[in-house]
């Protein structure tokens, strides 16, 4: 990592509500399963390039509560779009995290393995196939074409849709944070 973790005895009087805030959030089961923080407890992931930012982490903190309490797209859906977008940018934590949140959505190896290399799994349900495409035209240039932004406000309803839009803009910002800062997943922080 670019930026150096930091250390629970070094938080400045800026950085210690945000972390105060990040060790009450990550109790949630959501964040069970991976990495969240070192041995010395210092965070690691996007909470550990965050802290180095605490003017801005408050902010894009309540846009990614707003997106992720979207209504519209079942868990899986959800995380088809998040290694969608992981996938494409090959970001390394945002795949190692979310590679243990698809299978305990019900998410099979092969189609998380497919998706975080940056491909559609053909036997997804409807909805996830629909909710990929969206993910994938909106990593390209231009606007979503129209045949897929009706076929998939038919499928997804108005409210998917726009949790897929929503939850795509708040991987691709930590995908670029994390990407910016070269954060390794797993236990690789330096």
């Amino acid at each position: 990592m670019r930026l150096p973790l930091v250390q629970p005895a070094e938080l400045t009087a800026r950085q210690r509500p945000l972390y105060d805030a990040f060790e009450t959030m990550t109790r949630a089961r959501e964040y069970e399963g991976f990495e969240v923080r070192n041995a010395e407890g210092a965070f690691v992931g996007p909470w550990g390039v965050l802290l180095h930012f605490p003017e801005l982490a408050a902010p894009l903190g309540q846009f990614v509560t707003l997106a992720q309490q979207l209504p519209g797209l079942s868990e899986r859906a959800r995380q088809v779009v998040i290694l969608t977008i992981g996938g494409r940018f090959n970001v390394a934590y945002e795949l190692y995290a979310h590679t243990s949140l698809a299978a305990r959505a019900g998410l099979r190896p092969d189609q998380v393995a497919a998706l975080s290399a940056g491909a559609r799994p053909a036997d997804l349900s409807r909805e996830e196939l629909m909710a990929a495409d969206v993910a994938a035209a909106l990593t390209q240039a231009g606007p979503v074409p129209a045949p897929l932004y009706d076929a998939a406000v038919a499928t997804l309803g108005r409210a998917g849709y726009d949790a897929v839009v929503f939850i795509v803009i708040h991987y691709l910002a930590l995908g670029a944070l994390l990407n910016a800062y070269d954060v390794p997943g797993g236990e690789n922080h330096a």
